[in-house]
């Protein structure tokens, strides 16, 4: 009996004991953006990192743009679940495009998609030209209301955050401006360099360097604090209570892998996030640090889609519109 009980303890947890130890061979990273944005460079940031614990094998970062990070997430979804494929997800893909009317997305997160671990959120600064007749969220709004439609505001894609929180401002500041479609935040912000746009919801990380030079205005932060980036540029809740809005990232697999594989790519990743090295580069790219377990980030995907969830009956907005 005692040779029975240890023959059916080794065939339940040498498995596992295989995957704890490095796999030798290597796993996709997908990022659902093309190269060169914020989640591309977190991406090569992560690999770097985990790399060394796989053994013979490495991370490999794919890159697979499109759909509204659709294509990427449905790559991550189909994938074998063997612990090989992860995905770079953003809290719009996972907590608003499932809510957002029209936004019809081609694959059900909650049912495909399994959350691994929190990583970052990344700061959303309102900006513009800097010899607009506007200098702060107030006289902007107050010269949108004087000059109805005239302002055009970038968005970077149907059901994007940057729609939404174009829409949001416009509903809560009781005023009305053209949108404008772009292919991401890089076309946006150079659109308004050379003069054809006049407003954007950037990332902090996409457009730090262009205010340093004077280059942007910066209009206000959607961050629940102050940023130590941009100390003298206001909260945009300062004005429009309530109104926060940065982006987070995190890591995602597919459904049907096991709670031990969920739990090792967790460990893995907090682990390389709470190196100070690791950490100090991500702050260094105004990345802010935000990790945990997979329980943890499910919550936050949630309290973020009930947040979004009020805006968008408080508005009544519709993807694409």
């Amino acid at each position: 009996m005692l040779r029975y009980l240890v023959t059916v303890w080794l065939l339940l947890i040498v498995p596992f004991l295989a995957w704890a130890q490095p796999p030798g061979r290597d796993v996709r990273l997908i990022v659902p953006y093309a190269p060169g944005g914020t989640v591309d460079t977190l991406a090569r940031l992560l690999a770097d990192a985990l790399g060394p614990e796989l053994g013979g094998g490495k991370i490999v970062v794919e890159n697979r743009s499109g759909a509204g990070t659709f294509i990427g997430m449905q790559v991550v979804a189909s994938a074998p679940p063997d612990g090989h494929t992860l995905g770079l997800a953003s809290n719009t893909t996972l907590a608003t495009s499932p809510i957002l009317p029209g936004a019809n997305p081609p694959l059900d997160t909650d049912r495909y998609l399994m959350p691994v671990a929190n990583l970052i959120r990344v700061p959303i600064v309102l900006v513009g030209p800097p010899q607009a007749p506007y200098a702060s969220l107030v006289e902007l709004i107050a010269y949108a209301r004087v000059h109805p439609g005239k302002l055009n505001i970038g968005q970077s894609g149907t059901g994007s955050l940057t729609q939404m929180l174009a829409i949001r401002l416009m509903h809560e500041a009781d005023i009305r401006m053209e949108q404008i479609q772009y292919r991401g935040g890089t076309p946006a912000l150079l659109d308004i360099l050379a003069g054809n746009s006049q407003l954007y919801f950037s990332l902090l990380t996409e457009s730090i360097a262009y205010i340093r030079e004077g280059k942007l205005r910066p209009l206000g932060l959607a961050s629940p604090s102050p940023n130590p980036a941009l100390p003298a540029v206001p909260l945009l809740q300062d004005t429009l209570p309530g109104f926060v809005g940065d982006v987070g990232y995190g890591v995602v697999i597919a459904a049907g892998h096991s709670a031990e594989m969920v739990e090792l790519w967790s460990r893995r990743l907090n682990q390389a996030m709470d190196r100070p090295d690791f950490r100090h580069r991500l702050e260094a790219l105004h990345m802010i640090p935000v990790n945990g377990s997979a329980e943890a980030y499910r919550a936050e995907i949630l309290a973020d889609r009930e947040t979004w969830r009020r805006v968008i009956q408080a508005t009544g907005m519709r993807a694409g519109e």
